[in-house]
């Protein structure tokens, strides 16, 4: 253990080198992150340039609050961890560790983080995933965190900064976290062009559901994602167009969302940079609370993102997708800026959640409301938003706000001229441009 403050020790690591005779230093590198992270955790780990086959870690290699395992690429080093079937980095029950800088090639998991109930006493809290780039996953997860330890959480996880792109997923997602986490940070990442959804925060899906037999208890009541941040990310061309998990009666169901909160709960994803793809921005639950009546979104925080030529289906779209799915209530909606979009936002099963001082350019259908549904479970305010140049049969509402007949009213680019309209995040010029194009 290191005193707080203290540097660490560093051990390096080499396709050249030797868990046998290595003794990590410079010149007699380890062979493996395993055989170094398992002899000295707490340490920091470089990898020096090369390709790595598969990396697991357990337990034995967590670090600890005060001196977290780090595994890092060497300064200006480029690591591959390249695996033709799957994991590439696989962690399961590790806590105060950090990768950084690592590169995954292939596999059905790029970075896969797992809890189970054999973690016993280890801390499971204060893990970290930065700037790392995972591409050419085929099969299931870009960077996938599954905490199935029903009894206690992941705590404070992170991924920051990292790239994830053509990546395969099938019916799964490019980045998620599903089941029994308390405090995460998703922050400043590039996803792009995947066959499916962007970044996903899940609930309720049975992944920490208690086992059969607890009496007195909700089976499902810690098995949902809760008290995170999603912000500052650029997410495009997430499409299930040609994803054979979604081809339905000769076409292929449209419905990969950019961003997407599916069961979990007090959530805030702001300053977000979201387009092409299917659905922009989506906060649901797949599970009925007729079922359980645990299973409902609340607390979800949408607020200044820009969100951009989504034409799948919607750019931002709340609410059970059926009639007897899903319930989102109590979620709020406000100064994002929404800009061609077929449709710019969709009302599904949903109640008591607020939808206001938006800005809406150009695009199709204003609201849409799913007719599926029953009346009572399409009640929600929308008030106070702004649109300009939408087309012809928008289904606009005085009760919406204001319409203007002219974008050039409303609007320069995506940033709003009106006060207390629209978002006051910004993207990058480039990134506007790629959307105009």
């Amino acid at each position: 253990m290191t005193d707080k403050g203290e540097k660490q020790i560093e051990f390096h690591v080499s396709p050249d080198g030797s868990d046998e005779s290595g003794t990590g230093m410079p010149d007699a590198p380890f062979a493996t992150v395993s055989g170094a992270a398992a002899s000295h955790p707490g340490s920091v780990i470089l990898m020096h340039e090369g390709i790595y086959g598969g990396i697991r870690l357990d337990g034995h290699c967590s670090g600890t609050d005060d001196s977290p395992t780090v595994i890092r690429a060497a300064e200006g080093e480029r690591v591959v961890i390249r695996r033709a079937g799957g994991t590439c980095v696989h962690l399961v029950n590790v806590g105060n560790i950090v990768l950084d800088g690592l590169e995954t090639d292939g596999g059905t998991h790029g970075i896969r983080y797992e809890s189970t109930r054999e973690a016993g006493d280890i801390p499971l809290r204060n893990i970290t995933v930065e700037n790392c780039t995972v591409h050419g996953v085929r099969g299931v997860h870009g960077i996938c965190v599954y905490a199935r330890r029903d009894t206690d959480p992941v705590r404070n996880f992170t991924i920051r900064g990292c790239h994830v792109f053509d990546c395969e997923c099938g019916s799964s997602e490019s980045v998620v976290l599903n089941g029994n986490i308390d405090g995460f940070l998703v922050a400043g990442n590039v996803i792009h062009d995947n066959n499916n959804i962007g970044i996903d925060m899940i609930g309720f899906e049975g992944t920490a559901r208690h086992p059969d037999g607890a009496d007195g208890v909700n089976p499902y009541e810690n098995d949902f994602v809760r008290n995170g941040v999603c912000r500052d990310n650029l997410v495009y061309r997430i499409c299930t167009e040609g994803n054979m998990a979604y081809y339905r009666d000769g076409s292929f169901d449209r419905c990969a969302g950019g961003i997407y909160v599916d069961g979990g709960q007090h959530i805030e994803i702001t300053r977000n940079f979201v387009f092409d793809c299917d659905i922009g921005i989506e906060v649901a639950t797949e599970h009925s609370p007729d079922d359980n009546p645990l299973f409902r979104v609340r607390d979800i925080r949408v607020h200044d993102n820009v969100i951009a030529g989504c034409r799948g289906f919607a750019g931002l779209c709340f609410g059970g997708y059926a009639r007897d799915l899903g319930f989102t209530e109590e979620c709020s909606f406000d100064h994002n800026t929404l800009s061609d979009n077929d449709v710019m936002i969709a009302v599904q099963r949903s109640r008591g959640n607020r939808v206001f001082s938006n800005l809406l350019l150009g695009g199709g259908t204003a609201v849409l409301y799913n007719e599926s549904c029953r009346g009572e479970d399409l009640v929600n305010t929308i008030e106070g938003n702004a649109a300009a140049g939408l087309s012809e049969g928008h289904g606009w509402r005085a009760d919406y706000g204001t319409l203007y007949p002219e974008r050039s009213d409303a609007a320069e680019g995506y940033h709003s001229l009106l006060p207390g309209i629209g978002s006051s995040f910004v993207p990058d010029p480039e990134w506007i441009e790629r959307v105009k194009r």
